[in-house]
């Protein structure tokens, strides 16, 4: 039960492996109409939808179409908008909710590469000879370093946030499933997973608890149990310093 849970902590971030299987259905769409199956192209789905936008046969079709050409991110808005005229769909949430997570898995890449470029080009004063010193002087007014530095920092705050959004928009489409899948532990581990990396630890808390209560024998519960140990430390930890 469960076998796509294999738990991979990392620093800061802890990946369950629900990424690849919640993906692995995007997959699946992808995989459909590549060899020509006669699904709709995505200016034929949009024109249909154009004829009438609350079509929700007409924007899953278009949300398919961008799967099948390769263009998860797009498909994004227009599946969320299905699931508000379909809020019921399971299958459209989850599908939704690994969409938010590729984006964020994505945007986390960018922002590592973000970071460490902007690393290079300002090293930092432990780099750099004392401000006082003739030559950090002369170092000390850097009009183009500065410039481009500060763009750099402003493109890492800046995918920053936005793998921030993606992540808080992930747990908010599984909180969605959960209410209505509330028995799915799987739908937990995703919740908890999302909850996470979108720095809601509460959230996390609750919902490994409650896979734990729906399926306290599964193969990974032991994990579980040693992610709420270190989820609870850490929260005590903050909490302390806080105060």
């Amino acid at each position: 039960m469960f076998v796509f849970l294999a738990l991979v902590f990392g620093v800061g971030f802890v990946a369950f492996g629900v990424g690849s299987d919640v993906q692995g259905g995007i997959a699946d769409v992808l995989g459909v109409g590549s060899g020509g199956t006669g699904l709709p192209s995505v200016d034929d789905a949009r024109e249909k939808l154009e004829d009438n936008p609350n079509d929700a046969g007409a924007l899953r079709e278009l949300v398919t179409a961008l799967q099948t050409a390769g263009n998860s991110e797009e498909a994004i808005e227009p599946l969320e908008r299905y699931t508000t005229l379909r809020p019921r769909d399971a299958d459209a949430l989850s599908e939704l909710g690994g969409l938010y997570l590729t984006e964020a898995s994505q945007l986390r890449n960018e922002l590592q590469l973000a970071q460490f470029e902007a690393q290079l080009l300002n090293p930092g004063g432990d780099l750099l000879p004392p401000a006082d010193s003739p030559l950090g002087k002369a170092l000390g007014a850097r009009p183009v370093t500065d410039a481009v530095s500060a763009r750099a920092n402003e493109r890492v705050n800046r995918l920053f946030s936005e793998q921030s959004s993606a992540y808080d928009q992930a747990k908010t489409t599984y909180q969605r499933l959960a209410r209505l899948n509330p028995g799915d532990a799987n739908v937990q581990i995703q919740l908890a997973d999302a909850a996470q990396n979108a720095g809601d630890t509460q959230t996390a808390l609750a919902a490994y608890r409650r896979f734990l209560k729906l399926a306290p024998d599964d193969p990974s519960a032991p994990l579980v149990r040693q992610e709420i140990e270190r989820l609870q430390a850490s929260s005590a930890g903050i909490g302390a310093a806080g105060g």
